[in-house]
């Protein structure tokens, strides 16, 4: 459960724990059998509780296995679902997202563009390297992947996310062999074509919304913003400082099909240009200089 910025891992009391039972039956059957989708809730459960490890030794001591399986190495059992027991997380993530859209789909639904972040100590994890890392507000040994969040006016919830792969990664064809990392994720691609991407997915299983919002990491990208346009979205994004806007809206004058650039014989110019006299851009950073004169009276 997410309350603002802070994480809250409620008491796994029996209750809850049979409500939770009853939630990872939804995705049964699109496990290859019954014994590995009651492992899927065991799995579930330990990450659910609160402690900062969750790899598999740490996870199998936090948890109570349900009645009808019987295990006497909790561990074992959780390695081999995680490890040994092959699944479709995309066909689970669906099912997820189609769940959660029985309560909280909107057409005024809006969707939110982030990176998730999560150190890591080690270097053989995917896509792990030395970068920004918002989880601990700094530089550091991590992995980053775009996510995109819904916003209803019922509710909201994590809709989708996908690994980024840094360069270094996505030429080491050794490296992403180690990984298992699949075919079609092998390719480099920036967070927010990623964004782009899971953004795609998750409308086309039919999911309503007019907004999109992100910070200046995927705001400054034109293509990402001309995503978002093309995708017939309106968008409120940040920026930088050092982004040049028009103050109204800019005068063009399209190049005639003869005209070459002044005193050459270069190719015709292709693109249209701002006519005479047209206000021209200015810095972010410049305007709001201005601005905030002008509200103190000094100009």
């Amino acid at each position: 459960m997410i309350i603002m910025s802070k994480t809250y891992t409620p008491e796994l009391t029996p209750e809850v724990l049979d409500r939770l039972e009853d939630y990872a039956d939804l995705f049964r059957d699109d496990f290859s059998h019954k014994k590995q989708a009651a492992w899927s809730g065991v799995s579930l459960q330990g990450l659910l509780h609160d402690g900062a490890r969750k790899s598999i030794e740490p996870l199998s001591g936090r948890v109570t296995l349900p009645s009808g399986l019987n295990s006497k190495d909790p561990e074992q059992g959780l390695q081999q679902f995680v490890n040994q027991s092959p699944w479709d997380d995309q066909v689970l993530a669906k099912r997820y997202r189609q769940h959660l859209a029985k309560t909280f789909a909107s057409p005024e639904g809006i969707f939110v563009f982030d990176d998730t972040s999560f150190p890591k100590q080690g270097k053989h994890s995917v896509g792990v390297q030395r970068q920004y890392c918002g989880a601990l507000g700094k530089k550091a040994n991590c992995q980053v992947a775009p996510s995109v969040h819904y916003v209803s006016p019922t509710g909201h919830y994590p809709l989708a996310m996908r690994l980024f792969l840094p360069d270094r990664w996505v030429g080491d064809k050794k490296q992403l062999d180690r990984a298992g990392v699949p075919e079609e994720f092998r390719q480099s691609q920036t967070k927010g074509q990623i964004a782009l991407e899971l953004l795609d997915t998750v409308r086309r299983e039919g999911l309503p919304g007019w907004l999109a919002l992100a910070d200046a990491g995927y705001g400054v990208s034109e293509e990402f913003r001309n995503g978002l346009a093309s995708r017939g979205l309106k968008y409120i994004v940040g920026v930088t400082d050092e982004m040049v806007v028009f103050t109204e809206e800019p005068k063009w004058e399209a190049p005639r099909p003869a005209e070459r650039p002044e005193g050459t014989g270069g190719r015709p110019r292709p693109r249209p240009r701002l006519a005479e006299g047209a206000d021209r851009p200015v810095s972010l950073k410049d305007l709001a200089a201005v601005r905030n004169a002008v509200r103190l009276g000094l100009k």
